[in-house]
Order: structure tokens, then sequence, then C-alpha cells
């Protein structure tokens, strides 16, 4: 009786652990599948928090045949066969380079849009195109909040366009690239900012200065500048260009350029 008694409390402490451990296992849960901008929630579909929006979980697919803007683009539009009019890649490469070409004192300011847990921010900031590479430069504080998004999260988007009255003088340009930060630490900081940026003026150069006189006050000033600044490195992958000066030459006003 004794042995019986032994043996069937060891049965029921093997068994509790076993439950404990069971209950202790983390709960398998299915992995969330990329699903389609446009897709509407199931009826089984796992509770959810409040809050929580499709762009936490999952991957989301955008289908460009579906919109508007491929429509634009490519597709068959009033008094345009289905791929007509659209420029091919070199020569839109060539007339994207000459809208948003121009360094120093010929860079433009775009506004700038960054994401981080599903929160934009928008702001402006003045860049300037590598026509060679296909890359932004622009130049930054440290601390401010575009930098922490950009750090975070790369992926970025521009936009550029001239103030125009009617829709018939329009010139838009729209950017989709991702971007790092380059310190001061970087060999790749002083140099972009000599080729590129128009940083002289904030040096405070004397009219009177002489060559030699001018190049140490830039190269100081350039030195001050490595602690406090960061310099923005987009990479573009795609350009979106809208203008009605394409249709004169038998384009489509909407014009698309992705990197090879």
């Amino acid at each position: 009786m004794l042995l019986i008694a032994f043996f069937g409390i060891c049965f029921n402490s093997i068994r509790v652990v076993a439950t404990s451990e069971k209950e202790q296992q983390p709960e398998q849960k299915e992995e969330a599948k990329a699903i389609d901008a446009y897709v509407e929630i199931s009826a089984d579909h796992p509770e959810f928090e409040e809050g929580v929006t499709c762009n936490d979980c999952h991957e989301i697919k955008l289908d460009a045949q579906t919109t508007a803007t491929q429509i634009w683009l490519a597709g068959e539009s009033p008094g345009r066969a289905a791929g007509e009019g659209v420029m091919p890649q070199d020569r839109l490469l060539k007339e994207i380079k000459k809208v948003m070409g121009g360094v120093k004192q010929d860079s433009k300011t775009y506004v700038l849009g960054t994401s981080l847990n599903n929160v934009p921010l928008t702001t402006t900031a003045e860049f300037t195109l590598d026509p060679e590479k296909m890359v932004l430069y622009g130049f930054h504080e440290m601390g401010t909040q575009k930098l922490v998004h950009i750090k975070a999260n790369p992926k970025v988007s521009l936009n550029w366009h001239v103030e125009f009255e009617t829709f018939t003088d329009f010139l838009c340009v729209q950017v989709i690239g991702h971007a790092e930060l380059i310190n001061g630490n970087n060999k790749e900081f002083e140099k972009i900012m000599i080729d590129f940026l128009p940083y002289e003026g904030g040096a405070r150069v004397p009219e009177d200065a002489t060559s030699e006189q001018r190049d140490k006050r830039l190269k100081q000033f350039r030195a001050s500048l490595m602690k406090g600044f960061a310099i923005s490195k987009i990479t573009i992958d795609q350009i979106t260009i809208a203008t009605m000066d394409f249709v004169k030459d038998g384009f489509r006003r909407y014009q698309r350029w992705i990197r090879p």
C-alpha cells in the first residue's frame, strides 16, 4: 500500500509539472501575411487591440495597376492608348536632371516626408542633386525630429514644385528613396560640403580676403560644422515628374523614372 501511495504521488507530481510547463509555453501565433492595400478584414480575423492598424502586422502590397496614377503614366486614358506617350527612360532622366539639377546656391528646397511608428512628419529642407549618382544631399542640425525618423526608418519621400496659377503651367517632382546619415567623422562629409552644399555664406569670408585666407576660413568653418551637423544622403529609387511641357513634345504629362 505504501508503494502504491508513493507511485501515485509521483505520478500526480509529474502530471502537475507537465501541465505547468504546457501553460508556460508561449502560444504559437500565426505569422501575418502580406495583404493588398484595399483588402477588407475577414470575419475570422484574430482579435486585435484598439488603435492597431493593418500596417502594424502586415506588409501592405500596392498594386499600381489599380491606381489613377498608373493610368496617367501608361494606361489607357482620354486621347491616349495604353503605353502611348511614355518617354524613354534615358531621355526622361536628362529632363529630370535639367529640372532638379544645380549645386551650391542653385540647390532647391524640398518638402521632406518621414515616418516613425506610423506617425508621419513633413519638413522643409534644402537638397542638392548629384546627377551622376542620382543622390540628393541635405544638410541638417543634429537632434532634429526628422533625423530621428531617418535613423529608425530610412524610407523617405520628397516633393518639389514650381508655384503655379493654373493646371496648364505646373511643374511637380515627387521623389521616393532611402536615406542614410553622414556625420563629421566620415571622410565623405567634407567632400560633399565642398562639391555640393552651399555652406560658404555662413563662413562670412571678408570680401578683401586673399585666396589663401579664404581657403583657411572655409576650412575652419567646415571643421566647426562637423560636430553639430549631419548630411542626409538620399539614394533616389523613383521620381515621378509632371509638367505640361512634355505634352508639347507628344508625351504624357506624367512620367516616371525608376532606378535600374
